[in-house]
């Protein structure tokens, strides 16, 4: 506000259709204050939302003042507002479908338009990765090697120390009940069975989640907001192709080690606490474990963790691709890529529990 007491509202570089509604906010709000100065100046990304703006300022609101309209902007009002009456600013009384049906229904279309180009990504991945496989075209060799350092190498410490722990830790839960029936040895059952197919699978999915789910939405929201995407876009370069198949290769390749080697150390922490606590000798329960679980159950673990790595993939590279043009929206992407991460980790584990079981 200056001396002569005028707010002045600075309208963003992007004025569109999403941007408007907040900025129609920001000028009410500053109205209950006294005199508003609308500047247009920074507005280079616009559609038909900003000159409806454009047109209710200049037509319906005397105690607002628009400057600096002028460019692109002032050439489209002139265009498609010049000959046109002068807007209505009767504001109608909103009935039953304004105030509920068009909210709902406008969320619903947003929510299903975005399932949509969701499954389009997916699509397109499948595609790419089919087709670099079989071309081994249009993919810088060296990316896939260095995302397959950091998913596998770099997640390795941090994924087997954590397994380990919830090993020891599910194993001395159950020692207790076990031991009160005298059915100590079932320890090696309980351990075996969980963590090939249940604890080891979910808890990697959920920690790459965290880990390198983050880091890809992070690194492509980054690069869509910096207009690298459509620098890509215009050398004739597929976003989709070059960014995510290195990605989804590099995925693909480090979930089963990850897996198979967490394996090995979540079992290890229930043989030292069978130990310990029992006195069960690991030859004794790597027996008793091999008559409850076999070969079988260790693949389902290593297919339904591959699953869960491509669907770590994907979710974070649509929220990343799909991001918008601010830097807070790179902290919203990472979040829901992480959140959208588990939610979908839990749903296809759901739908493999309901095949398998």
């Amino acid at each position: 506000m200056d001396e002569n007491g005028v707010s002045t509202v600075s309208l963003p570089r992007r004025l569109r259709v999403e941007a408007v509604p907040a900025a129609f906010r920001e000028i009410q709000a500053r109205r209950d204050e006294g005199p508003v100065t609308v500047d247009f100046s920074a507005v280079e990304e616009f559609d038909s939302s900003a000159l409806a703006l454009l047109s209710y300022l200049r037509g319906c609101v005397a105690d607002v003042r628009v400057t600096n309209v002028g460019g692109a902007l002032e050439r489209s009002a002139r265009a498609f507002l010049g000959g046109t009456s002068p807007p209505s600013c009767e504001v109608p009384e909103p009935g039953f479908d304004v105030r509920v049906l068009h909210p709902l229904s406008d969320r619903f279309l947003a929510r299903m338009r975005r399932l949509g180009q969701f499954f389009v990504l997916l699509s397109d991945e499948i595609y790419h990765t089919g087709d670099y496989l079989r071309r081994r075209k249009g993919v810088y060799p060296g990316e896939i090697w260095n995302q397959l350092f950091f998913m596998g190498y770099k997640s390795f410490p941090i994924t087997c120390g954590l397994m380990f722990l919830i090993g020891v830790t599910i194993a001395k839960s159950a020692s207790y009940e076990l031991h009160l029936f005298g059915a100590d040895i079932y320890m090696a059952d309980l351990i075996g069975y969980s963590m090939l197919r249940e604890l080891v699978p979910l808890m990697t999915g959920i920690i790459l989640a965290g880990k390198v789910g983050a880091a890809v939405a992070a690194e492509l929201s980054t690069m869509s907001v910096l207009e690298e995407v459509d620098a890509l876009k215009t050398m004739g370069i597929v976003p989709e192709r070059f960014l995510m198949v290195p990605r989804l290769i590099a995925m693909t390749l480090a979930v089963p080690l990850l897996v198979a080697l967490a394996d090995v150390v979540g079992i290890t922490g229930g043989v030292i606490v069978s130990r310990m606590s029992f006195g069960i000798l690991p030859s004794a329960f790597i027996r008793e474990m091999r008559t409850a679980v076999d070969l079988k159950d260790f693949w389902i673990g290593l297919e339904k963790s591959l699953v869960f790595g491509w669907a770590i993939i994907i979710g974070s590279g649509y929220k990343g691709l799909t991001v918008g043009r601010s830097a807070g929206e790179v902290g919203r992407a990472t979040t829901e890529s992480v959140v959208l991460s588990v939610i979908l980790i839990v749903i296809i584990d759901c739908i493999f529990a309901l095949i398998t079981y």
